[in-house]
C-alpha cells in the first residue's frame, strides 16, 4: 500500500508505518501511524490515503497548512477561515468565486512559498489577456488578500502580488438623468405588476442605497408614522437612518395596505411554496425599461452612484454625504467627486455668495 512499508522491530515482530508526505503532515490532513497487524492497516490505510487523494485535488478545506503547501489549499484554508467568515454574504460570494479560479488554474499547483513576483506577473499578465484590465485587477486585488492572510500566519514573508505595477483602468458606470428616473417610474406605476420595481429604482434613488438592502428591507425597519427608515447595508454592515419624504412616503403607506400582512416591503410571491420571499427584480426591470426606451446599459445598482453624484454636485460636504451613504472613510467617496459642470458652477455661486455677504 501507498505510504506504507513493513518494519521489523527489536523483537521480531511485523508492524506496518503509515509515513504520509511530509506536506501532508504539515498541512494537518494526515499524521504518520504504526499498525500492529497487517488487518488493521489493510483497513486504516486507504482510509487516510482518500484524504491524502482528496487533499491532492484540494477538496479538503479544513486542517492546518505550512510554507509548502500548495496555493490552492492555502486558498481552501482562507475560505474556511474565521476572516473569511467576517466578509459580508455578497462579498464572500464574490471571493469564493473569483478565488476558485484562481486555486483550480496551474497557480493554484504551485507551493506558496515558491511564489515569486514574477510568477505573479505573468499570472496578471494573463488575467489581462484572458479579459479585462479591470477583472485583472479585482484577481489580483483578491488574490492579494489572500497573500496577507498568509503573512499573517507566517507561512510567506512578503505578498509579491503586492509588486506587480498594474495596469490602469478607469471604472464606468452610466450616470442616470433625473428625467429618465421620472420616466421610469412614471412608467413603472402604470402597471401593478411593475409596481414593486419601481419602488425599489424610488428608494435605491432617494435614499443612495444598494437594490440589494432595499430588496432586504422589512417593515420593521421603517417607522412610517415618524416617517423614519433604519438600514443596516449588507456590503459593510453600516447602519443608516434617513426620513422617509413625501410622495415616497404615501406609495409606502398604500404598500403597507397590500403587502403589511408579510415581513418584507418589496417581496416575490413564491406560488410553488406559497412564501415571500426578495423580489429578483430584473427580468422587469428589463420590462420596464424597454417599455420606456431607456438605455440598455442602466442598471439599478447605478442609481446608488447617480444619487451621490447629485449630492456632489449640490455641494454637499463629505460628512453629509457619509451619513447617507454609510461609507465609513472620505477616500471611499474618491470614486464620485468627478469633475463636473454643475459641481463647478455650485462652487463658484457659494464663492461668489460669500464674497457678496463680506
Amino acid at each position: 500500500m501507498k505510504y506504507t512499508k513493513k518494519v521489523k522491530l527489536k523483537d521480531g515482530s511485523i508492524v506496518h508505518r503509515f509515513i504520509p508526505p511530509p506536506e501532508l503532515t504539515r498541512a494537518g490532513v494526515v499524521k504518520g501511524q504504526t499498525f500492529k497487524d497487517g488487518r488493521t492497516a489493510r483497513y486504516e490505510v486507504p482510509r487516510l490515503l482518500e484524504k491524502v487523494y482528496a487533499y491532492r485535488r484540494g477538496e479538503i478545506k479544513e486542517g492546518n497548512v505550512g510554507p509548502s503547501s500548495r496555493i490552492k489549499h492555502v486558498i481552501n484554508y482562507y475560505l474556511s477561515s474565521k476572516q473569511f467568515a467576517s466578509l459580508a454574504a455578497s462579498s464572500q460570494e464574490k471571493y469564493e468565486a473569483e478565488l476558485t479560479r484562481i486555486a483550480n488554474s496551474t497557480l493554484g499547483d504551485l507551493p506558496i512559498n515558491k511564489l515569486t513576483a514574477r510568477i505573479c506577473l505573468v499570472a496578471y499578465e494573463t488575467w489581462v489577456s484572458a479579459g479585462t484590465v479591470a477583472g485583472a485587477n479585482e484577481k489580483a486585488r483578491l488574490f492579494s488578500v489572500v497573500l496577507n492572510f498568509s503573512r499573517s500566519i507566517d507561512l510567506i514573508n512578503d505578498n509579491p502580488m503586492g509588486k506587480v505595477k498594474k495596469l490602469r483602468h478607469e471604472p464606468f458606470t452610466p450616470i442616470w438623468t433625473a428625467s429618465q428616473v421620472e420616466l421610469f417610474l412614471d412608467t413603472a406605476f402604470t402597471n401593478f405588476r411593475w409596481r414593486n420595481v419601481g419602488l425599489i429604482v424610488m428608494m435605491c434613488y432617494e435614499w443612495a442605497q444598494r437594490p440589494q438592502d432595499i430588496c432586504h428591507l422589512q417593515w420593521g425597519n421603517l417607522d412610517l408614522d415618524r416617517a423614519r427608515v433604519k438600514i443596516k447595508q449588507s456590503k459593510r454592515g453600516a447602519v443608516v437612518e434617513m426620513p422617509i419624504e413625501e410622495p415616497l412616503l404615501s406609495m409606502l403607506r398604500e404598500q403597507r395596505e397590500d403587502w403589511g400582512f408579510q415581513k418584507l416591503v418589496v417581496p416575490n410571491h413564491r406560488i410553488t411554496d406559497n412564501a415571500y420571499v426578495p423580489l429578483n427584480f430584473g427580468p422587469l426591470f428589463k420590462e420596464i425599461k424597454e417599455a420606456c426606451g431607456l438605455p440598455e446599459e442602466l442598471k439599478i445598482g447605478h442609481l446608488r452612484k447617480t444619487a451621490i453624484t447629485e449630492f456632489v454636485e449640490a455641494g454637499v460636504d463629505s460628512t453629509g454625504i457619509m451619513q447617507v451613504t454609510g461609507h465609513k472613510n472620505i477616500s471611499s467617496l474618491n470614486p464620485y467627486m468627478k469633475h463636473t459642470y454643475e459641481g463647478a458652477k455650485t462652487a463658484l455661486n457659494s464663492r461668489k455668495e460669500h464674497k457678496d455677504e463680506s
